[in-house]
């Protein structure tokens, strides 16, 4: 029982000690101690210190002083400090004798600041009275000049007089933490004094061995190492080893004889820093290869920096991205974080130099860059910009000014010139989920030999899932052979829509305005708000229409195309102006089936004006006066058109018909309806050439009025064509009471015409051809057949061969008067009465027959049997020479049996041709047989 009461009162005792040790200290009042400590920590900092806070003890775990607001005033080693507190660890024995031995000093949030170059660099040598001194640093902040050092948390120990002097700790390195140690030995009867440095940052390591001068300065050695040299200084990422010897002044911290192996890059060089008049690190590399990039993205993303740094870089090969360089030199310069860019020249592909120089930081690098190339299209291939619209022939030559931000880049103050092509401008890129390319650029003259849909096509595939701004100007613009003059385009691409603000420009001699959008794709695709416009001389544009019309060139011309829709009923509104000529038209177009449906409308007040323009022809009188008008249901699609409905009038040519074309060679088929279908003089034909397409029209009439031939009436037949032949099938027709028919065959060779005909009581109202010995009245019929060869009606004429027929009932010969000359020769002396009858009047025929035949032209009568009043026979034989238009022809009249014959010869011209009567035999006859 005693032992246990023993117990609780020993335990309680130490209890109420340890109690009284852990909360007495703070009870009591330190100031009065102020004094003291303020002495001790100038004694062991080398200045005056001032203790302006409040002042406490900490007896337990361990006796300890702390002071806050430490006021610490300046040497004569020209250092600054100043601290948030101060702390001091004590002897707790001294202590309970009642004196303050410090067995530990401790700033906390120091503040010092070391001045650079120092004013004696022997005053590194430790002063007498750092011996058995352990120190520390916490939560502090150094400043070597203009270099900072944050997070400093160190401990200084010092053993006795002939001990080396230890610092030890960590700091933050580029916001990195790092491990550091320094081992100062005692100096030597020389005055030099060991070094040894070591630190760790990253898994790298550092190491610098030497001594410190008598004169001043540091020599020695510096050897590092480690996974990641990007966590030391601005460089790419990847393990190395370096080695160097290390010299160090007031003024100078130099490594010469670098070598540097990063990755399997081994590069030569070496590191300057300067301490005055400010900090800055300097490094020259050099190398037999290297790739720039990654050293361009440590240098843009190496942040604030506590000393600036100047990189001097040289490589006989280097690389950039996929460009490939040669003799590459570089400057570059990174204070805080702002990066600048010196000269930087390197050879490339196509015998190309590029020099570049700016700067930014890590958000925004601005440089201005200068190209010079002789082949251009050979260094954007090596680039790996392989154009898809090949460059200008030439060299090139340039210089422009590249922004770079957040991703993305501008190119501005562009100028360039691409063999004889000037460029202007500049673009911006936006990276994105959708990136944007704004382009604005100006151009004098390019020749492309893509055409405009090539490159309409290039310019899409290139932009990929990019939007485009697009505002381009050309002086001159060739594309695949067509040119542009003037020509402005301000567009956009935008989520898959395209959006033409505006074309602008002079193209075949028109000046040319086009706008519109166009959303959507595949089946969803649809055009809104589009105009075309286009203004100037016809005569380029009917070039190229391969229409070329002299007439018409320099005739003013107006277009408007508007439209809005689907692309699988887009509707299209055309307004055109030609001359005196209108044209108006709706279409609706089904682009992705490939058909265009248009109601056209076209009117001109002149019809032989238009056709005489239009066809490039002598103005057809022949068609009448009157205006010209078109309207037609048209429809097409690839290979085919076809006309649903078709009405045209032209002067006095009336007609409608329906119309389809088709085929590799165009086949034309289809019906014509005619009210009246005025022709041209048939002599003036010329079938020489004719359209080369296949026909197959059914064509009615109900009214011909062929000029120099008589009218023919309900009209109709079969107008085929081929390859071979040109064929008129089933020809009918309605002529003066009468019908004709006829088929005709004109093949191109030769060419070679075929004629077969007939004709049924055709009432002649007036003489058949005009000559003195015509058909004047009568009911003809006939039929013809015959052959000739050219393209014209004198070739035919000439080369006609075959045979035919003509009867005529109850007709009127005029040229002589047989009555009269048969009642003649029934008197003693017919005298002149004969005569007279046989140079002129007329002779009722009851019924006549001719046979004839055709040979090169030339008409012989075969068989002629002409019945006159009262039962009179007269015969006819002879030719007709048609191309010559001369005849020979020979009448003879009815004689009493036994008699000669009398005959009237006519013969010449057939206009004016020479009349003889043979009444000499005759004569004597009726002379030896009187009446």
């Amino acid at each position: 029982m005693r032992r246990l009461l023993l117990l609780t009162l020993t335990a309680g005792l130490l209890l109420l000690a340890a109690a009284s040790a852990w909360l007495l200290p703070r009870w009591l009042d330190w100031d009065r101690h102020r004094g003291a400590l303020a002495e001790i920590a100038s004694e062991r900092l080398g200045r005056p210190v001032a203790l302006e806070g409040q002042v406490g003890l900490v007896l337990l775990p361990q006796p300890l002083l702390e002071a806050s607001r430490i006021v610490i005033g300046e040497a004569a080693d020209e250092i600054q400090m100043s601290a948030r507190a101060l702390r001091l660890r004590l002897d707790l024995w001294a202590l309970l004798m009642g004196r303050l031995e410090v067995r530990e000093l401790a700033l906390v949030g120091a503040d010092i600041r070391l001045p650079w170059p120092p004013t004696a660099l022997p005053g590194l040598t430790p002063p007498p009275w750092l011996t058995a001194l352990d120190a520390r640093l916490e939560e502090s902040r150094i400043q070597i000049g203009g270099a900072v050092v944050e997070g400093v948390n160190a401990r200084l120990m010092a053993g006795t007089i002939g001990e080396a002097l230890t610092a030890e700790g960590s700091l933050a390195w580029r916001g990195r933490p790092m491990r550091f140690q320094a081992v100062l030995g005692r100096a030597g009867d020389a005055g030099v004094a060991p070094l040894d440095v070591t630190a760790s940052a990253g898994g790298a390591n550092l190491r610098a061995r030497g001594v410190l001068l008598t004169e001043g300065g540091f020599a020695g050695r510096l050897e590092a190492s480690g996974p990641d040299l990007s966590a030391l200084i601005p460089a790419p990422a990847g393990a190395f080893r370096a080695t160097a010897n290390l010299a160090a002044g007031a003024e100078l911290i130099v490594a010469n004889q670098l070598e540097l192996t990063l990755g399997s890059d081994a590069v030569r060089g070496g590191a300057l820093l300067r301490l005055v008049p400010e900090p800055r690190f300097e490094l020259t590399i050099t190398a037999p290869s290297l790739d720039l990039e990654p050293w361009l993205a440590a240098l843009r993303g190496a942040g604030a920096q506590a000393i600036p740094l100047s990189l001097d870089l040289s490589a006989e090969a280097a690389q950039f991205g996929p460009l490939r360089m040669s003799e590459l030199r570089a400057t570059a310069h990174l204070r805080n974080e702002q990066l600048t860019l010196g000269r930087i020249s390197a050879v490339m592909p196509g015998e190309t130099m590029l020099e570049l120089s700016g700067g930014g930081g890590a958000t925004r690098l601005e440089l201005g860059l200068r190209w010079r190339s002789a082949r251009p299209a050979e260094w954007l291939a090596a680039a790996g910009l392989a154009p898809r619209l090949a460059p200008p022939e030439g060299p090139a030559l340039g210089s422009l000014r590249l922004s770079w931000e957040g991703g993305a880049f501008s190119v501005t103050e562009l100028v360039a010139q691409l063999g004889p092509t000037r460029i202007g401008g500049g673009f911006v890129w936006r990276p994105g989920a959708r990136p944007n390319l704004a382009l604005g650029l100006e151009f004098d003259e390019l020749t492309l030999p893509q055409s405009q849909a090539e490159l309409a096509s290039a310019l899409r595939e290139a932009a990929g899932e990019a939007d485009l701004q697009l505002r381009l100007s050309f002086a001159r613009l060739t594309l695949g052979g067509d040119l542009w003059e003037r020509l402005a385009l301000d567009g956009a691409t935008e989520n898959g829509r395209i959006v033409l603000r505006r074309l602008a420009g002079r193209h075949l001699g028109l000046d040319v305005v086009l706008a519109g959008t166009l959303s959507g794709n595949g089946a969803a695709a649809r055009l809104s708000e589009m105009t075309l416009e286009a203004e100037g001389p016809a005569g380029p544009l009917l070039g190229r229409l391969g229409v070329a019309r002299p007439d018409l060139a320099a005739a003013p011309l107006r277009l408007r195309l508007s439209g809005a829709g689907p692309l699988d009923a887009l509707a299209l509104r055309l307004e055109s102006d030609l001359a005196e000529a209108r044209l108006e038209a709706q279409l609706t177009v089904d682009w992705p089936q490939e058909r265009v449906q248009a109601r056209l409308t076209a009117r001109h007040p002149g019809a032989a004006r238009i056709l005489s323009q239009a066809l490039a022809i002598p103005a057809p009188g022949w068609i009448g006066e009157g205006s010209f008008s078109l309207i037609a249901n048209l429809g097409w699609r690839p290979g085919s058109w076809n006309a649903e409905s078709l009405e045209v009038v032209a002067g006095e040519l009336r007609g409608r018909g329906q119309f389809a074309l088709a085929g590799e060679r165009p086949a034309l088929s289809g019906r014509l309806a005619l009210e009246r279908l005025p022709l041209p003089d048939w002599r003036g034909l010329d079938l020489a050439t004719w359209p080369g397409l296949d026909l197959d029209l059914a064509v009615t009439a109900d009214r011909i009025v062929p000029r120099g031939l008589p009218v023919l009436e309900a009209a109709s037949g079969r107008l085929r064509a081929d390859a071979t032949a040109l064929r008129l099938e089933e020809g009918r027709a309605s002529m003066a009471g009468g019908s004709i028919t006829a088929a005709l065959r004109l093949e191109r060779a030769g060419p070679r015409l075929t004629l077969e005909g007939g004709m049924a009581d055709i009432v002649l109202a007036a003489p058949l051809t005009g000559r003195p010995l015509d058909i004047a009245a009568g009911r003809l019929s006939g039929e013809l057949k015959l052959e000739a060869t050219g393209a014209t009606p004198g070739a035919w004429l000439r080369s006609a061969t075959g045979e035919g027929s003509l009867t005529l009932r109850d007709g009127v010969v005029q040229g002589f008067d047989a009555p009269a000359a048969a009642a003649a020769l029934g008197w003693a002396d017919p005298g002149t009465a004969l005569a007279a009858a046989l140079h002129a009047g007329a002779t009722p025929i009851e019924r006549g027959r001719a046979a004839f035949t055709l040979a090169e032209g030339k008409l012989t009568l075969t068989e002629v049997a002409l019945g006159a009043e009262a039962g009179l026979a007269l015969g006819l034989s002879g030719t007709v020479d048609l191309p010559q238009d001369r005849v020979a022809l020979r009448l003879t009249l009815p004689v009493p049996e036994g008699a000669p014959p009398v005959a009237l010869e006519v013969t010449g011209p057939s206009l004016d041709p020479k009349r003889e009567a043979d009444l000499a035999p005759w004569r004597a006859w009726r002379a030896a047989n009187p009446p």
